[in-house]
């Protein structure tokens, strides 16, 4: 899978967030990479000719020249306003080139560029020239949600899993500011949470459609996932137990492998927290003894992320105010999430799969600020 699912938050990292450009800093992948991708990438959609080769080797170059520039004016110019303006702009030329293909494109260019979009989201969570805010802010601001909600509802299922990972990218929100607060009551008032909780039912008629359902799982997983980021929000609670997601991430905890056990469990507990109408549907649905259950014969991992849920579950519902609120839901989805990734470390080192989470910020870029300041 492109992105396994949403990273652990730098609480109380000690830095203020910092984003567009990383001066003088190497790193994983280079800014040319990131630009070649967005050049390059209507040509690399469909089985490339020679002439389309040479065009995308023409790209590659023409970024690799454009990042050494880059790199040059960051150790040379004493201006940081204009390094990043440059990065910004940068920014924009590839959020651009994405919501073309989004608008404009075939298909499997939509697909490509939704790939893209959540190539972006890793990169900046590894230490890209952009902080994983200002990216956010970004894509928000160009009006990529509604291009993702309109591909989930006339796109292929792999569109919509993409289209997931990306929405749940997008929901993401850093502790350290509050620049990026609203973007998951945005994606919910897009008309996202249908489509998100549709997603968890695919698959009951995979054998009679004639498909594998290898893509019904990572469809099921990445909604799951979106769903549970979503729901840190008041509203967005709201809407997904109204569009009727208990019973499906019930069943998923039930019949899905650990990744997808956790994710939705993850996400019943996040959505269930200090409410007690809520509580009450998820035990109706069956939680309570599929918990049980999961506390004495799963993993180690698994067993400890269904005690907690357990016992969130069955606490009772108190008074908070709306910044205790905010502060405990956060901090168990974080929770959760720390275990998925426990998870998938184990994955990687016993069957060396490679899964690459992106986090909600880099305390480590040496960058401005994460304001996106460009229409």
């Amino acid at each position: 899978a492109l992105v396994a699912g949403a990273g652990r938050a730098a609480l109380g990292a000690g830095k203020s967030p910092r984003v567009a450009m990383m001066p003088g800093v190497a790193r994983k992948r280079s800014a040319g990479c990131l630009l070649a991708a967005a050049l390059a990438a209507c040509a690399l959609l469909v089985a490339p000719t020679s002439a389309q080769q040479d065009y995308a080797e023409q790209m590659q170059n023409l970024a690799a020249r454009h990042a050494g520039e880059m790199r040059g004016a960051s150790r040379n110019d004493p201006d940081s306003a204009r390094r990043e303006a440059m990065a910004q702009q940068m920014l924009h030329d590839m959020l651009k080139d994405v919501l073309a293909m989004l608008d404009y494109g075939s298909e499997t260019a939509k697909e490509a560029a939704v790939g893209r979009l959540l190539q972006m989201a890793v990169e900046t969570a590894q230490g890209s020239m952009f902080h994983p805010t200002t990216f956010r802010n970004a894509a928000m601001k160009a009006g990529v949600v509604p291009k993702l909600v309109a591909l989930m509802t006339s796109g292929s299922d792999y569109s919509r899993y993409l289209c997931a990972g990306a929405l749940q990218a997008l929901a993401l929100d850093d502790p350290t500011t509050t620049l990026d607060n609203g973007h998951q009551a945005a994606i919910c008032q897009s008309g996202a949470v249908p489509h998100l909780v549709a997603m968890l039912r695919k698959g009951a008629n995979a054998k009679a459609a004639g498909r594998t359902e290898g893509i019904y799982e990572m469809i099921q997983t990445a909604a799951a996932g979106a769903l549970g980021t979503l729901a840190e929000s008041e509203l967005c609670k709201r809407l997904i137990v109204q569009a009727g997601a208990i019973e499906p991430l019930v069943a998923i905890a039930m019949f899905g492998s650990d990744q997808m056990k956790l994710t939705a469990i993850g996400a019943l507990d996040v959505l269930q927290y200090n409410s007690a109408d809520v509580k009450a549907m998820v035990q109706k649905a069956g939680a309570n003894s599929l918990l049980k259950g999961l506390t004495q014969y799963g993993s180690d991992v698994l067993r400890e992320s269904a005690q907690d849920a357990l016992e969130g579950l069955n606490a009772q519902a108190v008074a908070l105010s709306q910044e205790d609120r905010v502060r405990g839901v956060k901090e168990l989805r974080l929770k959760h999430q720390d275990r998925r990734e426990q998870l998938m470390e184990q994955a990687r080192i016993m069957y060396g799969g490679v899964q690459t989470p992106f986090k909600v910020t880099n305390p480590e870029a040496r960058t401005q600020s994460v304001e996106y300041m460009l229409p």
